[in-house]
């Protein structure tokens, strides 16, 4: 009965394992090792169709996505890391792809946001792999360690998406393992049944020598009543039969499914990801780009162009020598590239982005470039933020290699990077005898201004009366781009804010009859108050370890951006 009672369990347990196994295998997942969620329609109110990186939160298998479009629209899909795509749509309607039930089920939520529109994706440079145009669209990306999404839209990045999508899930040996569940299934209810129909044949008797017999017969009589005397005998016990020994025994079964781990993808262990702002062949293509804008805006002399190339204080200037340039009538300026350039690329988790580059300048033998470039979101392009010429013949340090400059880079540095621009402020508004010029090495640029400034204190002292006071000011952003190279040295890129006032005595006026001040305010505008100016200082410093010598600045470069007074 027990027999009967462990095999129908085992044909059971044999049976849903077949089953489940034989669908696994001839159904679900198929010789290509893949499970399909078959294709799915799927459309958005916003401009994409983003997962979360909690959908992605096994790495190994191979995850194919394969789009097309509902409406005959050229689509785009791509694979990114999470905080782009979090930059890239932020702010921007979409819809997020929350769960995948596979084969049939898939869960969305939709984020609020505005109409966009969004950079077309495919020109973008930080996708790891992409698949964009018209007609059926399909990438094969195995799935990383870390948080990363995938994004479908349309290709124009203006038009909401409308799709018939089809995921999949590529594991390596899923099919032979689901064949290895069918065939053990097979095995237990084959197993189960013979247990069913199995049956145990009775046990003959032993056969019985002469003397044994006699000896059963004698004690047999012993035990029957005596007729002769009208008495019976006390029965003796019978004596024990021999038992027979019955030596029970169970079925051990021990099942072994060798599929090794792969058919179990890990959960992924990073939680945040970094990468270069760039690589060096797509920051080739950044500055050749701003090479031919910059180049049609000097020789046409149409400064807004550079809007699109350049950005930050460097736009202001660059916007301000054209202003000064038109009004004196100049020449167009020749066209001029930066060559050859090599690039410092830090790691970034997150916008805005930057990299330096320094490059040669065309038609200059004496001098050479050094920039920053920066993209402030994931959508937007890089533009151009600080740029120097440094002669030469300056020596600097291998940007090869570029770190972002961290608190920790700071206490092995003569001083926190973030802290040389406030100094240096302090520095040239306290004037050559401040507290703070002891940490910065001499420079000529620096002592030029410094005497510009006592030139014009003179001069103005001259007549007591008529001016009240005159200030230099100087002021640093809240931030600096900062880097730390190989050699442990850190390069600073400060742009200061310098404000002249010139504060008029009572019943006096006052105009600008200098160059190229008197370009913002003619000398026809008169002013009883004060005179204003605002003027731009871009510095490169070089801050050593600490012990290795004072903060060197490497060019001190000045632009006027604007005059005037009230």
């Amino acid at each position: 009965m027990i027999r009967k009672v462990a095999g129908v369990l085992l044909a059971v347990v044999g049976l849903i394992v077949a089953v489940v196994g034989g669908v696994a295998a001839f159904w679900l997942i198929g010789p290509d090792d893949t499970v399909h969620s078959g294709e799915q329609s799927l459309s958005s109110k916003g401009l994409a169709i983003a997962s979360t990186p909690e959908l992605l939160n096994r790495n190994g298998p191979v995850l194919h996505v394969d789009v097309r479009s509902a409406k005959d629209q050229p689509v785009f899909v791509g694979v990114a890391r999470d905080f782009d795509v979090a930059s890239y749509l932020n702010g921007t309607a979409h819809t997020k792809l929350v769960q995948v039930q596979f084969p049939i089920a898939l869960s969305t939520e939709d984020s609020k946001g505005t109409a966009g529109p969004l950079t077309a994706p495919a020109t973008l440079d930080w996708w790891i792999t992409k698949a964009s145009g018209p007609g059926r669209q399909s990438i094969a990306w195995p799935i990383e360690d870390g948080p990363y999404d995938v994004v479908i839209m349309n290709a124009d990045g203006k038009t909401a998406p409308d799709v018939q999508l089809n995921l999949g899930i590529e594991i390596p040996k899923a099919f032979l393992t689901a064949l290895a569940v069918f065939a053990l299934g097979i095995l237990l209810l084959a197993l189960g049944i013979l247990l069913i129909l199995f049956r145990r044949r009775p046990t003959k008797p032993d056969a019985l020598d002469a003397s044994t017999a006699v000896s059963r017969v004698r004690d047999l009589q012993n035990t029957m009543p005596l007729q002769r005397s009208g008495q019976s005998r006390p029965r003796q016990p019978a004596p024990a039969a021999p038992r027979a020994i019955r030596r029970g025994g169970g079925l051990v079964l021990v099942v072994g499914l060798v599929t090794g781990c792969s058919a179990v993808p890990p959960v992924d262990t990073v939680k945040e990801l970094t990468r270069p702002a760039i690589s060096d062949t797509a920051a080739a293509a950044v500055i050749r780009h701003y090479n031919d804008v910059s180049s049609k805006a000097n020789s046409t002399m149409n400064d807004e162009l550079l809007a699109a190339v350049e950005g930050g204080d460097r736009l202001r200037q660059s916007q301000a020598w054209g202003e000064i340039a038109r009004a004196v009538k100049a020449k167009p300026a020749g066209v001029h590239s930066y060559t050859n350039p090599v690039i410092g690329s830090p790691l970034f988790g997150g916008y805005p982005m930057r990299f330096v580059s320094s490059a040669g300048l065309s038609g200059e033998k004496d001098y050479r470039h050094l920039g920053v470039w920066e993209r402030a979101t994931a959508g937007s392009t890089w533009k151009l933020t600080f740029a120097a010429a440094l002669r030469t013949t300056t020596k600097l340090p291998d940007l090869v290699g570029l770190r972002v400059a961290t608190a920790a880079d700071d206490t092995k540095l003569a001083s926190a990077t973030q802290a040389v621009a406030p100094s240096l402020a302090t520095y040239l508004t306290d004037g050559p005898k401040s507290p703070r010029a002891t940490a910065f090495q001499a420079n000529a640029d620096i002592a030029a201004l410094f005497a510009d400034i006592a030139d014009d204190k003179a001069e103005q002292a001259k007549d007591p009366g008529s001016v009240l006071s005159l200030t230099n000011t100087f002021t640093a952003p809240a931030e600096s781009p900062a880097f730390v190279t190989k050699s442990g040295t850190a390069v600073v890129f400060v742009s200061l804010t310098h404000k002249y006032r010139l504060q008029v005595g009572y019943r006096w006026q006052f105009w600008w009859d200098s160059f190229p001040e008197s370009v913002y305010s003619p000398p026809t505008v008169k002013y009883e108050t004060a005179l204003t100016s605002t003027t731009i200082h871009e510095a490169v410093l070089l801050v050593p370890p600490k012990g290795k010598g004072k903060i060197q600045v490497l060019t001190f470069a000045s632009q006027l951006v604007e005059a005037g007074g009230y």
